[in-house]
């Protein structure tokens, strides 16, 4: 699809690398954000728990990618990741139906599955690779409030519109290079951020992560990946190795012993650092396999 399209959250971390995307590739694009960005494209700035302002940025657009949220738990408290995760889909939701939006693309988190934030009484995966069978064991607030904002999207969908949920893992922009390699120093004190990243190295035991080119392209192949109206996906998105300094079988049997059931034990055979998650469907279905990684950064600065 081409057109117009929205991007909430667009002067963010991540949102900067969306539109930068959807620019190259021809989109026309409009930013919703708590203030403008440097892009030179139309803004509406404000809450996007706001339904007027929300519905104005969202007239006469084609999609919507609904980025904005509060990215994590230690970026507020739970009742203001709530308000602003989920009454914030909610709203954007409600208006792009109201507007006769045709396609969302929902951001969500590796985070549903619960295996990624040891402060919300992190619960191990009962197999790997987790796939979009494996329950969704959640119990942070952020996490929680993907969750319901799939449901949300979800229910959307079953009211007509066509909607793509991408449940990225941590993101290793720019910016955290540094705190990336101060947790590969010394992972076992490492408490960041360290060396002034906008948050500590995340990715859960595993140290998943994702470059955000990368993932600014999975959100523009979300909109053009063929979905008829009513649909509704689901994406698990991650480089295609981890940041651990252990490979993956090593570190889950280290961490749960044998409580991890190995389904596809090929997998790690083949690249010992894959991800928790089962990534055949982001391939298959939505053309993304990631072209980028990190790991070069654990070996520290080169000079």
């Amino acid at each position: 699809m081409s057109g117009l399209v929205l991007v909430t959250g667009a002067a963010g971390l991540l949102g900067r690398f969306v539109v930068r995307e959807l620019l190259a590739q021809g989109y026309r694009v409009r930013g919703l954000d708590r203030r403008a960005g440097e892009a030179d494209i139309e803004w509406h700035v404000g809450d996007v728990t706001s339904p007027d302002l929300v519905a104005r940025a969202i007239a006469g657009t084609d999609a919507v990618l609904h980025i904005a949220a509060v990215p994590n738990i230690w970026s507020g408290d739970g009742q203001t990741i709530m308000r602003v995760n989920v009454l914030g889909t909610y709203t954007v939701f409600e208006a792009a139906e109201a507007a006769g939006v045709r396609r969302a693309v929902f951001c969500s988190s590796d985070s549903v599955a619960g295996y990624t934030v040891r402060e919300g009484r992190m619960l191990p995966p009962l197999y790997a690779p987790v796939d979009l069978d494996h329950p969704l064991q959640a119990t942070d607030p952020y996490a929680v409030s993907k969750i319901l904002g799939e449901d949300l999207a979800h229910a959307y969908a079953l009211r007509g519109m066509a909607v793509i949920s991408l449940r990225t893992v941590f993101v290793a922009y720019p910016e955290m290079e540094g705190e990336i390699v101060a947790r590969a120093k010394d992972p076992a004190n490492y408490r960041g951020p360290m060396v002034g990243g906008p948050s500590a190295a995340g990715g859960g035991p595993l140290h998943h992560h994702i470059d955000p080119r990368d993932l600014a392209r999975a959100f523009r192949l979300a909109l053009q990946m063929p979905l008829e109206a009513g649909g509704f996906e689901r994406f698990y998105l991650s480089a295609q190795v981890t940041l651990s300094p252990e490979p993956t079988l090593d570190r889950l049997r280290r961490l749960h012993g044998d409580a991890v059931k190995i389904r596809a034990p090929d997998v790690y055979a083949k690249q010992p650092f894959a991800p928790l998650y089962d990534l055949t469907h982001a391939a298959e279905r939505l053309g993304f396999t990631a072209e980028y990684d990190q790991r070069h950064l654990l070996a520290g600065p080169t000079i």
